[in-house]
């Protein structure tokens, strides 16, 4: 495999990032000011802190639906190897993986972590 075109690519692509910020830097406008320094807010005056707090269930909620979405992604793969691979053992794989994702699940229904209040 060649490496030259690659290189050459990549070494004309740092060129011109390097050439824009440059080019940004010293021919760019900088005019700072109060109002440029504020959130913009689709138009409304800003009030109060942009940080506020969420509660921790949120978060508990989004890392369960990612994790079920993951698994959906493994079982879509071993569906269509379901089909191609004679014997028992495949769908023994896939009843154990969902038999612990399902534990886990129950664990965190008995430590009462998806209550939403």
């Amino acid at each position: 495999m060649q490496y030259g075109t690659v290189l050459m690519f990549l070494f004309v692509a740092v060129v011109f990032a390097v050439g824009g910020i440059v080019v940004n830097l010293f021919i760019g406008p900088h005019k700072p000011g109060k109002e440029k320094n504020t959130v913009y807010e689709c138009g409304i005056d800003p009030t109060g802190d942009a940080r506020i707090r969420y509660s921790i269930r949120f978060y508990v909620f989004a890392l369960m639906y990612v994790i079920f979405a993951v698994e959906a992604a493994f079982l879509i793969p071993w569906a269509v190897v379901f089909k191609t691979v004679p014997g028992i053992m495949v769908l023994i794989e896939a009843l154990i993986f969902i038999g612990i994702l399902i534990l886990g699940l129950a664990y965190a229904w008995e430590k009462g972590e998806l209550k939403w209040d």
